[in-house]
This record gives structure tokens, sequence and C-alpha cells, in this order.
């Protein structure tokens, strides 16, 4: 394995731009000096940038500079998906800011004016410049920072249109043309964000007073199958994916000519091909009726002719995004991916639109859910890179289908491939023979980076700890240095860039967008174990206060979301999320946090919640760390209906919270009356389903005879139905806001 060294030069650039840019110098010193154990300030806690996991992640071609996008604190009120000037919502509705940071000393060039949206920075090829979307001027459009000049412009006359973060500019070869989505030729920003479905205002039904009953009718969508079909495949049907319509165009910088290749698409996947012949791209045409499976169809532009022709009609795709060109721009391989798909590899002809499934005996499915990841080549272009659903890497052989298991880490999950950013191929180091994948323990904690023989299938751990990977837009790897950058957090940690050298095994961090969180001491996560009252092992991530004694016996909160497994949420910081529910803030103030798994059946949820998360409490309690007389649950979204579900069966909660719930006396109509949409076919059955799981229980409850009524423990005699009665009162009161006498003490 080559040896790479940094570089004792000093940085001419960093000099230059310094004079001219708004330059931020992050203190490195923060991560050596010593944290102070007192209550994180609210002020600090909420306030939290972070990076924007979506948008661009790249690597300058020297591997010396980072840039990237990350969400501050200032959050802007969320319309119909776009702002007036032309920015998406897709991403939260917090401001963004580009800009580059130094792999060394961790300076910061901020690009764009902070008071306006800058976002998906992405080197030239050449390195001399980056090109970025900022809504400066008051439009959405495309602006080029020069190197040597430090200095801004914008690509005069172009407003962009990128719905999604990973909708980035694509650059050719020379670094003279970009390939970028711009709003349809002759459309305003105000009259394409009127093709949107409105997000306020469109309620369909009267709301009744409290206790006023209500009767509303829908069809089955069943009986409509043909027809919503149809309108599911229609490029104009109402949905928001009519946010994506755009302009594919090339803008070059030597003329500032504008060349729309594609007008009025749906496009989300956008790409040169390696011999820049070809552009090819996706569109999406809509949803298969009554599910989330999206449909898209894949179309080539070929500069000789100027005109788009089809490659592959009607094909399962998640996001769009999981195509790759093979590196000699014959074929392009992609990932039947979403809810119904298959996970197939299936490999295009750009001659004649052949396809061919590689889906040889043995092979797992290679569909992630998300769609969000997509096959890698190799350099000869003979064999394919893709992640599997056992965890494992593939390579798959083009020519046969046949597949071997390349990586298979004994006991991790590998969860992240190591590449070059927009590039097709495989990154690896050891002159072909080294991948490198990030990879987590499958029962235990850990995660970190390995490197895999591609010959052997040996692999090796080179840095693991108790940390979470962001692993699917954020790795980029440098050819110049041998150094991969990924953005991770942990307890102690934020999301951050970091950066490890794959020769020396040194790893550092290389953001610092949360300095004011890294003066103050925080909580310690653990593992703890249960039973459930089924006999079903369970665990729970239990978060404690800085310089815990053991112990010590601490007023316990319990965050419960139904359906998932909280003990997987041990490495990440303040288990929930950055700033909305940041745990720490509790923690520091003398507060235990448990996070419980709570795996749930169908038709069971009442009971499944009480027989996982009960016990798990239990232990918290026998081992030490919990206050049985100070207990309090909490939820958000369907978390809240989970806590509501169990401040109707127990009575040792002395406080709950919920937030993000839907609780009109009226339920389903007032949740469907704020989702117009859900009763068209392509969001029906999912808009009925997070309510209706637990309120169809709490409502059955009042008519269940003692044996079967729900219990304040696992295995003790059900309740009176009159007792029932009055705790699903008091759930529902919760949630409406008044006043619960046991629940204030």
């Amino acid at each position: 394995m080559p040896t790479f060294r940094y570089s004792s030069k000093p940085n001419r650039f960093a000099v230059v731009a310094g004079a001219m840019c708004c330059a931020v110098w992050l203190a490195s010193a923060v991560e050596g000096q010593q944290r102070v154990r007192e209550p994180l300030p609210l002020d600090i806690a909420v306030a939290t940038n972070a990076p924007d996991t979506r948008s661009a992640f790249d690597l300058s071609p020297d591997g010396e500079w980072l840039a990237h996008t990350w969400a501050i604190d200032e959050a802007v009120p969320a319309g119909r998906f776009y702002t007036a000037t032309g920015v998406s919502f897709a991403e939260g509705n917090n401001r963004k800011q580009a800009g580059i940071t130094s792999i060394k000393t961790g300076q910061v060039i901020k690009l764009g004016n902070s008071t306006n949206f800058n976002w998906a920075p992405v080197w030239s090829p050449d390195g001399s410049r980056l090109a970025y979307y900022s809504d400066e001027g008051g439009e959405a459009g495309i602006w080029i920072w020069e190197k040597a000049t430090g200095k801004s412009e914008r690509f005069p006359g172009v407003i962009v249109r990128s719905f999604f973060g990973f909708e980035i500019v694509r650059w050719s070869s020379d670094s003279h043309r970009i390939l970028c989505k711009i709003l349809p030729e002759g459309m305003s920003v105000a009259q394409a964000n009127a093709l949107l479905p409105a997000t306020e205002g469109r309620e369909r039904f009267p709301k009744p007073a409290l206790n006023e009953p209500s009767v509303i009718v829908f069809k089955a969508l069943s009986k409509k199958t043909d027809a919503a079909k149809e309108q599911a495949t229609k490029p104009d049907a109402a949905d928001f994916t009519d946010g994506e319509w755009g302009d594919l165009a090339i803008l070059d910088l030597r003329n500032h000519s504008v060349s729309r290749i594609a007008k009025h698409v749906k496009a989300v996947w956008f790409s040169f091909s390696p011999d820049e012949k070809y552009v090819a791209y996706t569109s999406t045409l809509g949803r298969e009726p009554n599910t989330q499976q999206f449909i898209d169809e894949l179309e080539l532009y070929a500069f000789d002719s100027g005109r788009s022709r089809k490659l592959a009609d009607r094909i399962q795709l998640g996001y769009g995004i999981e195509l790759n060109w093979s590196p000699d721009s014959r074929q392009i391989a992609y990932i039947s991916s979403g809810q119904r798909a298959k996970g197939e590899i299936v490999v295009v002809s750009v001659a004649d639109g052949a396809a061919k499934n590689l889906s040889a005996a043995g092979l797992p499915s290679f569909n992630d859910g998300e769609g969000e990841r997509p096959p890698v080549w190799d350099a000869t272009g003979k064999n394919i890179y893709a992640l599997g659903n056992d965890g494992k890497l593939w390579r798959i052989e083009v020519s046969t289908g046949r597949g071997t298991a390349v990586g298979d880490i004994p006991g991790h999950r590998i969860t992240g491939i190591v590449t070059r950013a927009r590039q097709p191929i495989l990154w690896t180091t050891n002159e072909g023979h080294t991948a490198w994948v990030i990879a987590r323990e499958r029962q235990g904690t850990k995660a970190g980076i390995f490197r895999i023989d591609l010959a052997s299938g040996h692999s090796f751990a080179e840095l693991e700890n108790e940390r979470t990977y962001y692993t699917t837009f954020n790795l980029d790897a440098s050819d110049a240095t041998g150094e991969i950058t990924y953005i991770a957090k942990d307890q102690q940690h934020l999301a951050d860039a970091w950066v490890f050298n794959t020769a020396s095994n040194e790893t550092q961090q290389v953001t610092h967008l949360n300095e004011g969180i890294e003066h103050y001491e925080l909580g310690s996560a653990r593992i703890i174990d249960w039973k459930g009252a089924d006999g079903q092992r369970l665990r729970g991530a239990l978060l404690l206060p800085p310089g815990y004694e053991k112990g010590r016996r601490l007023p316990l909160a319990v965050w419960v979301y139904g359906g998932a497994n909280g003990s997987n949420y041990v490495n990440s910081f303040g288990f929930w999320s950055d700033s909305t529910w940041n745990f720490h803030i509790l923690a520091t103030r003398g507060y235990a946090v448990l996070y419980p798994d709570a795996p749930l059946r169908t038709g069971m949820v009442m009971k499944d919640l009480v027989n996982t998360v009960v016990p798990g409490i239990d232990a918290a309690i026998e081992q030490g760390y919990a206050d049985p007389n100070r207990l309090a649950v909490m939820g958000q979204s369907y978390g809240s209906y989970c806590t509501l579900a169990l401040i109707c069966q127990t009575k040792r909660f002395k406080a709950a919270v919920i937030t993000a719930a839907i609780l009109h006396p009226d339920l389903v109509a007032d949740y469907l009356n704020q989702r117009p949409e859900a009763a068209d076919a392509t969001g029906g059955y999912y808009a009925l389903g997070i309510p209706r799981a637990i309120f169809s229980q709490l409502s059955n409850l009042s008519v269940r005879s003692n044996r079967d009524a729900a219990v304040d423990r696992p295995g003790k005699q059900g309740r009176k139905p009159d007792s029932i009665r009055r705790d699903i009162r008091r759930a529902e009161a919760v949630g409406q806001g008044r006043g619960i006498p046991h629940l204030q003490r």
C-alpha cells in the first residue's frame, strides 16, 4: 500500500482566499480542552448546525479541501415545497450554508451571503472552481466560485430547479461545462410553485364541535384500480413530484450559453457518460396505485444527434438515483428498488436498450429499501459491486450474472462502500487490490472503517469505535492523499466531518459545526437487556448523566416509538435528533433516559407496547438506575400514540409528553381533512395507518371483558371497562392540552 503524508508546504491558496473571502477559523483546541460539567444551556442545545447529509460532499482533486453544506439554526417558514425564490424544502426548512473546509487546519471559507440559502458546492475536475446553488439576488441560481480570486459570480439568466439535496450539478471533464436542472422554459418560480399541492388551507370537511358526531364516507381504492393506475402513471398527475418539473441544460462557462437538452421532465438523476457522448437521466412517472413504489423511465440524450430516446420504461426505483454508467459508456446499471421491487441488478445496453437481469442463483436482494445506493463498477467494466441486504459486499460478473461475497466481515454488517463522489467506479488502494467499507457490529454497538482484500476476501478493522457513521451521501476519498472523509456522530459529538488516512490509520475531526456544545461534558450511553413479558430478548439504550455513580437512582424519562429498536441509537447523539429531541438536555440535569426496543405485531400494538416497554422500565429499576416513583414517558409522531397507549394501561408515569400528534375528537376525519391527497390513488393506505393502529384498539378497550382488558403491568389482572374508559379520556386530554391531575404531580 502506498504511503501518503501531509504536505508541510505553506498553502498559498489559503492566504489568497483568506484575504478575499469570509474565512473563519474553528479552533482545533476545542478537542483538547477541559469540558465543564454544567447543565447544557437551552439556547446552545437548540441552536445547532447540522450537515446537509443529502447534498454535495466533495473533496477537491488535491484532497486538501472539503466542499460541503450545513443547515444553520435559522428556520424559515415552510410553505408550498419551495420558497418564493425557488429553494426547495425537501431537505428541511433551515437555511443552508455552503462552504469549503481545510482538511489540514479546519479553516472554513463560506460561500455566498449568509443571509441567503447557499448549498450543494461541487468542485470542477481541475480544482480551479466550484459551482454551487444560491438564492442571493432573489432567485435560486447557479454560482461559480473561482479559486484564484476567491470571488463568486452568478451564471446569468438561469434559475435552478433542484428539489432533493442530491440533485447537484455535474461538471464536464474539461471543467468548462455544467449539466444541471433549471426552471422549465417560459415559466416563473411562482408558476412552477403553483403546480404543487398546497400544504395549508385545503380542508374538505367542516370540523365538528367537541362530542359532536360526524360521518364521512370514502370509497375503497381497490374498486378504482384501473383508473388509479392510469392516473398514477400520468406525468401530470397531481403529486408532490410535480416539484421535480424542470429542463435539463448544459451551461457553457466560456460564453454563458444555455442548451436545454431535455424539456419539461421530472429528472432526479442525470449524468454525463464517461466519454461525454451522452447524458442519461431518469424521469419519474408516478407511483403504483395504493403503494409508495415509484415508477421511472430511463432516457438517453445523444450529443451527436441532439435527440433523446427511451432506454428503459416503467422501471421500479426508489428515489430514481440508484444508477451508474459503465466505465466504457456502453451500459448503465441500476438496482430495482422501492417498496415492491425485488432488488435485482439490471444492466441496460446503450446501443439498443436491451436489459439484462443479473439474478443468478444465490444472490441476495440489493434493495436497501430507500433506493439511494447505486451499484458501482470495477475499472474494467466486467464486474459490479453492491451491498446485499445480507450485509455483505458482493461482486457480480456482468457477463454471467454470477456473484461472490467478497466482503463478509464476521459479526458485522457492511453499511457503506467508499467511492469517489459521483464516480461510477469502486475506490481502491494497493493498486486496485483493496476496497474500503463502513461496517457495524450485528449484535454490538461498534462501527468503523474496514479494508477488504478483493482477492482473498479477508477483512481488517482499521478504525472501530462507538460511533454512528453516515454511509450514503457522506463518504468521499482522495486519490491524491489516500484519505477518506466521512460524517459521524456519537454521544459526545454532534455530526461532523472527519478524515481517515488509509496509510497511517489516523483519524481527526475536520469540521466543528457546533463548537459551543463541545465546551460541555455530556451524558454517557449504554445498553441494558431484559426479557419481554412474552420471553422475548430485548435491549434498550440508556443515557446517564455526566459522572454517573453506580447505584444512584435517577428520575427516568422513557422515549417510546413503537416498532423501532431504541438500542440501535446508543451511539446517536442525544438518541433521537440533534436539537429538537437532544436528551443531553435532560442528562446534564440529572435525568436518565431510556429508549427501549419496542417490536410490534399487526393488530397487537397495545399489548406489545406494554409487554416490551414496561419490562424495560422494570429492568432499569432493578439494575439500580431508575427511581420507580419518578417515571415519565415521551413520544413524537407515532411515538405520541404509543405514549397515549401506555398511559391508558398503567398509572406508573408521573408525567407524559407528546408532540406532532393529531388528537381532534373526530380523529381519523381530521387526519384525512389535513391530508386531502390521502384519498387518491397514491396515498390513501398510508394516511389511515398511523392513528388507526392505536386508536382502533383504544376504542375496543371499552367493550372488552375484564379478562382481556388493559393492565398496569404484564401478568396482572385486567381492570374494569369503566376504569379503561377514564384512561382513554385521560390520553385524549393529554393530546388536546387539557389538565390531567395524576400527571401534574
